[in-house]
């Protein structure tokens, strides 16, 4: 099977975005948490903007504020955003996502994140699972044609994004094949439960036209000898690497200069990390929510700020998993597999934060731990 490039666009696609597609879509994008005060409401602005600079130091070329807990409508939401993007100005790409199940509440959403001047949109919205052909794509192209900024798509086989009647493993891909001729669609990001040969297929039928992004990285090996992987919208980027050793960004990198040799050998490399990764994640997803405390310990472990999140208001009562001792143990010991050194900060810093507990505060000053366990 020849390998495809993403510039082989089709004819009404700008040179533009042609031009931002091959500068920023590669290596490892991150979903970016918030951060909170003690009281678990407001937003620390001085952890966030520490987040973000850990995210520059990772090598990040793109990061995506997380809005469960700041959802459109809540004030902030948009400071979430605001303080993100000045922070990142002229650094690093930041993406919007809309998430909502019509075409007019898309449209609101997306333009304000436009106002507000972010670099791309997620278009990961919610749509009836009976939903025909022709609705989800008209409903999905009046979001799309609603703005000039960057399109990526999103496939996954959650609830309201999988749709076994319009193709393989719920995949819409008659839908998103007609999407891509759209002159701003650009990309699509493939979730993590998304299996092999459906990635496979979502490859073939896009990938002369999109940037194929499998969050996935133990396909990516593989792909990549076929067709040009250049990203991954891995929702935890932190889960495999550190600022002083980017394996995910190597890998990627490798594969994009078609060096074989050497991504097989980083991908062994990150291989206990990302098969950690895969195993708390995968089947969290999969129950409609993520692995939060989990998931912040990650980028703790490299420098990140930390701290706990609230708990979140959309996931399904009990999916979200405690974090525990163990956990915490079998996460350092497959970084230390994958060669990923950790920080050597008390363990306690982690549940308030670097930011919160360089200003005195510590773990008794919390009313509640969500999902943690000292134990």
């Amino acid at each position: 099977m020849e390998a495809v490039s993403i510039n082989r666009l089709v004819p009404d696609r700008s040179t533009s975005q042609r031009i931002w597609a091959g500068e920023h879509l590669r290596d490892l994008m991150n979903l970016f948490l918030p951060s909170f005060h003690a009281d678990m409401q407001s937003l620390d602005e001085e952890a966030i903007r520490f987040d973000v600079n850990h995210a520059i130091a990772q090598g990040f070329s793109g990061t995506m504020p997380m809005i469960n807990w700041t959802p459109p409508g809540d004030p902030r939401w948009q400071q979430l955003y605001q303080i993100v993007l000045d922070e990142a100005k002229g650094r690093m790409p930041v993406h919007g996502i809309a998430v909502g199940s019509t075409a007019s509440r898309d449209q609101k959403m997306i333009s304000a994140l436009e106002k507000m001047g972010v670099d791309l949109i997620l278009l990961a919205s919610s749509y009836a699972g009976d939903i025909s052909e022709t609705d989800l794509y008209e409903t999905m192209a009046a979001s799309i044609s609603a703005t000039d900024l960057p399109i990526m798509l999103y496939a996954a086989i959650g609830n309201g994004r999988n749709f076994p009647h319009l193709g393989p493993a719920g995949q819409p891909i008659s839908v998103y094949d007609r999407l891509a001729n759209c002159r701003n669609v650009v990309a699509i990001k493939v979730s993590q439960p998304v299996s092999l040969t459906s990635t496979l297929q979502l490859c073939s039928r896009l990938g002369d036209r999109l940037s194929i992004g499998p969050v996935n990285l133990d396909f990516v090996p593989l792909l990549s000898r076929h067709f040009e992987i250049s990203w991954s919208g891995q929702w935890n980027a932190e889960a495999v690497q550190t600022p002083q050793c980017q394996l995910g960004n190597q890998l990627l990198q490798a594969c994009r200069e078609g060096n074989m040799m050497l991504a097989d050998s980083v991908a062994t490399a990150i291989q206990p990390v990302a098969s950690r990764f895969f195993e708390i994640q995968a089947k969290v997803i999969r129950s409609g929510a993520h692995p939060w405390a989990h998931m912040r310990y990650y980028s703790w472990l490299g420098g990140g700020n930390g701290g706990l999140l609230p708990p979140d208001p959309h996931a399904p009562a009990g999916a979200v998993p405690v974090l525990t001792a163990k956990d915490r143990l079998a996460i350092r010991t497959a970084f230390a597999a994958s060669g990923l050194a950790t920080t050597t900060d008390p363990e306690e810093q982690f549940v308030v934060g670097r930011a919160r507990w360089a200003r005195g505060e510590r773990a008794h000053d919390l009313s509640r731990l969500p999902h943690y366990s000292f134990d």
